[in-house]
């Protein structure tokens, strides 16, 4: 039996014991467990430090083997800060509310709110009509086109995708994050590819090419040739994507085990993150249906900025943990990125 001495680090923790008295062969995962009881705080708000080295004791090898208090280092007389780290969400269901956003906001503007919103706004084509339209008569506006329907269809069926994703495709490494942090995970899906694309893309007009720098000819409204072209890369996008996520999950152990494998396969030969890749393209076809929509760019550019951090970060990390054993290349597009 060793005897184990806490102190909180940050906020003061009610009723955290001052030390414990543990065996060696204790997991760290069943001190984890007394603490929480000790604290009545849930498992996942705690962070238990070493205050000899500052390392966090994980509870689990690579392997997926739990750890004891002796293979952590921890001996008579060790100092172990104890950290609440705020009430926590799990990473499942901030996926999960961070997609039902634009699910619900695209076919909600197209088919509910078209009449109540665009009748007095400056900053579509029917502004001319200075409020004459009935904003409770849906008639008094020309009916979306076409390309409008296609888009909210492929938007729609892009986050149902998403969903299903998270509860049955992903495994993930961390179980929860700071509640507070929903919402500013939220706001990019929410806003940028919720409000800001369904706002613009739904607006009432003749042609989907009104941006005024988009060419007439490459208009899929009136060409069915860009218009079957922009479904068939949407198409493959998803289906690739799809693919790649499948991929990765296969090398995640279901165990638990935080052990990591080098991806290889469909996409994965090309680029680190063909998934990024992939999703990137999905947004391009948008985009292209879109006739070049600002708005719809502005979501591209700001994606794909994203994406290809997370990109280069892993490639970093693959290079560091993989050494000479992984193959050198791009990190998102071939050659350039």
């Amino acid at each position: 039996m060793i005897t184990i001495n806490f102190k909180p680090r940050g906020r003061s923790i009610n009723n955290l014991p001052d030390s414990l008295e543990l065996d060696l062969a204790t997991t760290t995962e069943s001190l984890y467990t007394r603490i929480a009881n000790h604290t009545s705080l849930s498992r996942n708000r705690l962070r238990l430090t070493k205050a000899s080295d500052r390392t966090v004791l994980v509870t689990k090898t690579e392997d997926g083997k739990f750890l004891t208090l002796k293979e952590t280092g921890l001996r008579e007389g060790s100092h172990v800060f104890v950290k609440d780290l705020g009430v926590q969400i799990a990473w499942r269901t901030v996926f999960l509310i961070e997609y039902l956003g634009p699910l619900l906001i695209h076919p909600l503007f197209l088919f509910y709110l078209r009449p109540l919103i665009y009748s007095s706004s400056q900053l579509n084509r029917l502004a001319y009509f200075h409020g004459q339209l009935d904003p409770f008569d849906a008639r008094s506006l020309p009916p979306p086109t076409t390309t409008q329907y296609i888009i909210c269809l492929l938007v729609v069926l892009h986050f149902i995708k998403r969903e299903y994703e998270t509860l049955f495709v992903h495994r993930f490494s961390a179980s929860t994050m700071p509640a507070f942090n929903i919402f500013k995970n939220s706001a990019h899906y929410w806003i940028l590819s919720g409000f800001n694309l369904a706002y613009f893309l739904y607006m009432p007009r003749d042609s989907a090419t009104i941006t005024g720098w988009w060419p007439q000819a490459l208009d899929p409204e009136t060409n069915p040739t860009v218009l079957y072209l922009a479904i068939g890369l949407w198409l493959f996008s998803e289906v690739s994507n799809y693919h790649s996520h499948v991929t990765l999950r296969d090398l995640r152990p279901a165990d638990g085990s935080t052990r990591r494998q080098i991806p290889q396969g469909y996409g994965f030969d090309l680029v680190t993150c063909p998934n990024y890749l992939f999703e990137s393209l999905a947004w391009l076809a948008i985009t292209i249906l879109s006739g070049g929509n600002f708005a719809a760019l502005l979501f591209l550019v700001v994606a794909i900025g994203q994406m290809a951090l997370w990109a280069k970060k892993k490639e970093d990390r693959y290079r560091k943990e993989f050494g000479s054993a992984y193959k050198k290349k791009s990190a998102m597009f071939p050659g350039l990125w």
